[in-house]
């Protein structure tokens, strides 16, 4: 039986078109074309992948402490151009597209996640974050907003990659010994360029920035490459490709063990910080008292206020206020960043530690713990579900007895924090208690829910600013302070107000107004570091009224209570001081930059600072990440 062979269309070239019209247009020009024209595809595909991270690395050239020009980032680049393409270009035509297209469109989709990550929480994402998805302001769309700038580099790397694809059906179907030659000696020239880059720009020395020349860039720059904990720098130091794969390679095999090198270093840190801590005239004074903890969901400081919230207004200006307190935040879950940080006076788990620490690790010196060593009885309380951020085991292994939710206390709708009050009875039931309470209700994205109903028209009114979001803040407030009132009227019906201390601290700034100018125009500032300032203070009949101008920050509430309430922390890897002694006296971001209430230190410039000061808040965040990754206190280190 005879076969018929199907005729093949003409091609572009037989039908008379050019080059450049087949290109154009996805016709072959020919089947057995010669010479190295179809060869040159890798050209439009290199300038994919250059465009791509240049895009990123230019238009926030500002943001970090390199820019654009910098030169190891940009032989990193090239070193992964090279690897890929060189991929590319050893691979059979049949199978080219998946190693052409897909890696690059995932680098391109992480761009611009990077750019709708760092319009809102005002750095870079890594892959840890996504450890943090349980709260709703993490994946929220209403705060997502990538760049035009962006957009276009994104639009422009598309372009070229589909013009190599083009220029890749004209070659010829049979693989050529020389292209696999070629693609794995630019693989090799650019594994061999990575690794050059690295050693020479980033060694990993045991060395670290503040035994050293703290104002040599060098050994900066090669610390915040080495510890990963600065996502912003460290894509600006090492490009986008070698800081995804870096990225990756953090979240398949994470930090986790301490050298003795480490943990000889975090003994000396403890001695120094004990050696220099001294008792002061509010050392023990609330000792025994009971204690009940508020964590205030993004109450900014001009929400407290006495037409929006007149209980706290009041509690504020009649306790023991800390007037220059800030709410760092090092990473994109802001509530639980500040939980975390006043929980144990640690920075919470940045790039390359895994959030499992958070239930997993042994944290013998948290509040909850140093309450219960002094006889109290701790327990938490949230509306959410034990699920979001694991409260459920997280609180637990933090030192508390009982995590209690929004449905353990029957709350009727949990985003209104009356309903806390539900949960009143075991906030107090045995003494001496120590009870912590995160409050929801000013939480985003606003809009006319329950507590707009509840308080939209109050809000509204009383709104002296009434400019985008801030009628929906002020209702949120509203509420949140109805629940402080009904608490201390509670207590006072009970017979547990005059012996009991209430102590307030926002999670952090209201982002949810989503207009930084805004935020800047009602704060008196024009820093956005500086936006983060935030309110903390204590109250009880008995304390007498005062103003603390101190610069205080999240990680310094552990220390401050630790001193106010006599609780032994003799051994505990501390970040933050007491707030009412003569060490500390400032707070610094996740950016490396600080604020003393006289001088604020731009880690992007780095000029006008104190070099002792950077290098000790250095040698601190350091340290932190080493004692969290590496689990200090389960080896019985500081015990």
């Amino acid at each position: 039986m005879k076969t018929e062979t199907k005729p093949q269309k003409p091609t572009g070239q037989e039908q008379g078109l050019s080059l450049t019209r087949c290109l154009a247009t996805s016709k072959v020009y020919s089947r057995e074309m010669t010479g190295p024209l179809p060869y040159l595809y890798f050209i439009p595909l290199s300038l994919a992948w250059f465009i791509c991270d240049f895009t990123l690395r230019y238009h926030y050239r500002a943001v970090g402490v390199v820019g654009v020009k910098y030169l190891p980032a940009n032989l990193f680049t090239l070193g992964w151009v090279c690897i890929m393409v060189g991929l590319v270009y050893a691979l059979p035509r049949k199978i080219k597209w998946p190693f052409r297209c897909i890696p690059l469109m995932f680098c391109m989709a992480n761009m611009e996640t990077h750019s709708g990550f760092y319009n809102f929480f005002g750095k870079f994402f890594t892959l840890s974050s996504l450890g943090y998805v349980g709260d709703g302001q993490f994946a929220s769309r209403d705060y997502i907003r990538i760049d035009g700038f962006i957009i276009a580099g994104a639009i422009a790397t598309i372009l070229f990659m589909m013009c190599s694809g083009r220029m890749l059906t004209v070659m010829p179907p049979r693989t050529k010994k020389w292209t696999v030659a070629v693609g794995l000696a630019a693989m090799i020239l650019g594994v061999g360029l990575v690794a050059f880059t690295q050693q020479h720009y980033f060694p990993a020395e045991d060395t670290v920035v503040w035994e050293t020349d703290e104002t040599d860039p060098a050994v900066q720059n090669a610390e915040i490459y080495n510890s990963f904990t600065d996502t912003t720098n460290c894509v600006m130091l090492s490009g986008l490709y070698q800081y995804t794969a870096r990225d990756i390679w953090h979240l398949i095999r994470p930090a986790s063990l301490m050298s003795p090198i480490d943990r000889q270093k975090v003994e000396e840190y403890i001695k120094e910080y004990e050696a220099n801590r001294k008792d002061n005239e509010y050392t023990g004074l609330l000792a025994g008292k009971n204690v009940i903890l508020v964590q205030l969901e993004a109450m900014d400081t001009w929400l407290i206020d006495p037409d929006y919230t007149p209980t706290l207004y009041r509690l504020k200006n009649e306790g023991l206020a800390f007037v220059n307190h800030y709410t760092p935040s090092f990473i994109p879950a802001g509530t639980f960043n500040t939980e975390f940080i006043a929980n144990t006076s640690l920075i919470p788990a940045t790039g390359g530690i895994p959030t499992s620490v958070y239930k997993d690790n042994a944290f013998p010196y948290s509040l909850a713990n140093l309450f219960r060593k002094a006889g109290y009885h701790a327990n938490s309380f949230h509306g959410s579900e034990g699920i979001v951020y694991e409260r459920g085991e997280v609180h637990p292994n933090l030192g508390y007895e009982t995590y209690h939710s929004g449905t353990d206390m029957a709350m009727e709708y949990y985003q209104m924090d009356r309903y806390l009050m539900n949960g009143f009875d075991e906030m107090i039931a045995q003494e001496p208690y120590f009870s912590f309470v995160i409050t929801y209700s000013v939480h985003g994205p606003y809009g006319h829910n329950a507590i707009w109903e509840a308080h939209g028209e109050d809000a509204a009114a009383a709104d002296k600013v009434k400019r985008g979001n801030t009628s929906f803040a002020i209702a949120g407030a509203m509420e949140t302070d109805l629940f402080v009132q009904e608490l201390v009227e509670k207590l006072e019906e009970s017979g547990h107000l005059d012996d009991t201390v209430l102590i307030f601290y926002p999670d952090h700034m209201n982002f949810y107004l989503q207009d930084d100018a805004l935020e800047m125009e009602l704060r008196g500032v024009d820093n956005s570091n500086l936006l983060l300032k935030t309110d903390f203070f204590l109250w009880s009949p008995d304390l007498p009224a005062a103003q603390v101008e101190k610069v205080t920050s999240s990680l310094d509430v552990l220390p401050t209570l630790a001193n106010l309430f006599d609780l032994d922390t003799t051994g505990a890897f501390l970040v933050g001081h007491d707030g009412l002694g003569d060490q500390g006296g400032y707070v610094f971001f996740a950016d490396g930059s600080w604020y003393d209430g006289e001088t604020y230190w731009d880690s992007t410039s780095g000029t006008g600072g104190n070099a002792a000061r950077t290098a000790e808040i250095n040698r601190a965040r350091s340290l932190s990440n080493k004692v969290l990754s590496g689990n200090y206190y389960a080896s019985g280190f500081g015990e």
